[in-house]
């Protein structure tokens, strides 16, 4: 069982006291998990496929495609996805080759909506019950519902709450070419509705006796960060029931009173040009808002996490059930002046991957070995006795003895993180990150293939390096620092630029494989 947040960061699943009882405290928490595209489309992708980026071939969200526009960087990640031949590559199909009941619940891949008007009715293959968002959201939500070979029919679900902003322009989306539209006075937030649907296929399965995987991929916590009326009595407000401050009671980051040196980062000189542009340009009201709502927004998931593993413990299944928590990408708080994902930095990077494994006791353990969202399709397979097939060879590596808490023979000393970013001020540019445990190492690139490294103003390539072990904030940039200020860090030009030689090696090593 495999559940999937949207815009998560590393740190916020701290937040989640429900994961760490029913999967960390029995299984395994990673703490060197990373995103390999921390943006939704390109990431969701490679969880499918277990393939970079660079090797699916959607590197973005395409969310602005414009008629005619045959760009591949504007075109929609759903239509992509289709396009470059991702559909047969799911590990979905080999595990439904298994024998495997495969189900899908909740968010699909951005421009979902666009392949249903060229094609309606369309479902991916190889999930015998989906259910997903037509586009996501909390409320005034639009689904695609298909069981087994039945065909598929869009539904329409409104809510009751008379609180929600913007309701008229989501209610007419919604409706917009629905077969049914259902408004029976109930509140139909979409965690909880999708929860539903993910346990009645749990209960069909398990009376069927057959073996199953779950795909629960919630919008929590993405934008507009909303909560179901038990936790946000206001859609409008970023305050909260006191059961949801009871909830949170325990969570450093609501407050967030030991904000890193990153947060509004006082020098940024140092920083690529998109980075720098964003001196001085944020609202901290904003930043706060958008922490504090993301952190809500979860509560609904744990809830649902809640009721799976009550179910599975009631159909007497939960002994040889895996499950699984993970993020799709992570996101700035603040730090660099930022609010968002697709960048190398650690907050959007760096994902929480929880995960227990009922074969193996005596869990609780955390391991700070590399892994990948790569990983995820092989150890899929591993775990469900099922083998790849297709045109192409898995990027990742099975995880599968890591869920049991052994590190042993895990040999990931590198790892690579790829963005290809709008290129626009104060946008994230296309750039692609090398890291080991001790050093990071950036390009930013003026082109998709990322062979021309943009030059600054001053002729200088657009490049960074950071000493993590005395820099984990990543403050300071020493590719671009003068002689006299890196021998202040204990540094010079000479090893300086040794390193950048070494990870730039590896790097172009790593985006070609």
């Amino acid at each position: 069982m495999f559940i999937l947040a949207d815009d998560q960061r590393l740190d916020a699943a701290r937040c989640m006291p429900k994961v760490h009882e029913l999967i960390g405290a029995r299984g395994v928490t990673f703490s060197q998990n990373f995103a390999s595209t921390p943006l939704c489309c390109p990431g969701r992708s490679t969880v499918l496929t277990g393939l970079y980026a660079h090797n699916h071939g959607v590197i973005t969200n395409g969310d602005i495609e414009e008629e005619g526009d045959e760009d591949e960087e504007k075109m929609p990640g759903a239509v992509a996805f289709r396009k470059l031949g991702n559909d047969e590559r799911v590990f979905a199909r080999f595990l439904q080759a298994s024998g495997y009941a495969t189900g899908y619940f909740g968010k699909y891949l951005n421009g979902y909506g666009k392949v249903l008007k060229d094609e309606p009715g369309y479902t991916p293959p190889y999930w015998d019950e989906w259910h997903a968002f037509v586009e996501p959201e909390f409320y005034d939500f639009q689904m695609v519902d298909r069981s087994g070979s039945a065909p598929a029919q869009r539904t329409c679900y409104l809510t009751n709450r008379k609180d929600l902003p913007h309701a008229k322009k989501l209610e007419k989306k919604c409706r917009a070419g629905a077969d049914a539209v259902v408004e029976d006075g109930a509140e139909h937030y979409s965690t909880d509705f999708i929860a539903e649907q993910a346990l009645a296929f749990v209960r069909a399965s398990a009376k069927a006796g057959k073996p199953f995987f779950v795909h629960f991929a919630v919008k929590a916590p993405h934008g507009p960060y909303q909560s179901p009326a038990r936790y946000q009595p206001d859609l409008g407000k970023a305050k909260f029931s006191d059961e949801a401050r009871r909830r949170l009671g325990t969570c450093s980051l609501f407050d967030w009173k030991d904000r890193p040196a990153s947060y509004l980062e006082a020098d940024m000189g140092d920083k690529p040009a998109w980075v720098a542009g964003l001196a001085g340009k944020l609202a901290e009201e904003k930043a706060e808002h958008v922490r504090k709502k993301q952190l809500m927004s979860v509560l609904a998931t744990e809830d649902a996490l809640v009721r799976l593993v009550d179910t599975l413990k009631e159909l007497g299944i939960d002994g040889n059930t895996v499950l699984v928590y993970n993020g799709d990408n992570g996101y700035a708080w603040g730090e660099r002046h930022y609010i968002g994902k697709n960048c190398a930095y650690d907050e959007c990077a760096k994902v929480p991957l929880v995960a227990y494994d009922p074969r193996h006791p005596g869990g609780g353990k955390t391991l700070d070995v590399f892994t990948l969202n790569v990983d995820l399709a092989p150890t899929f397979l591993e775990l469900a006795g099922a083998k790849a097939g297709g045109d192409k060879k898995l990027d990742g590596e099975s995880m599968a003895k890591l869920f049991g808490g052994d590190a042993s023979g895990w040999q990931r000393e590198y790892l690579l993180t790829e963005c290809w970013g709008k290129a626009t001020p104060a946008h994230p540019d296309i750039h692609a990150a090398v890291r080991s445990k001790a050093w990071k190492y950036v390009e930013h690139y003026d082109d998709t293939e990322r062979t021309q490294v943009k030059k600054r103003k001053d002729g200088a390539r657009e490049i960074e390096l950071y000493d993590l072990g005395r820099d984990p904030y990543e403050l300071d940039n020493l590719a671009l620092l003068p002689a006299a200020k890196l021998g202040a860090l204990g540094t010079s030009e000479a090893e300086v630029k040794r390193r950048q030689g070494e990870l730039a090696a590896i790097l172009h090593r790593l985006e070609k494989e």
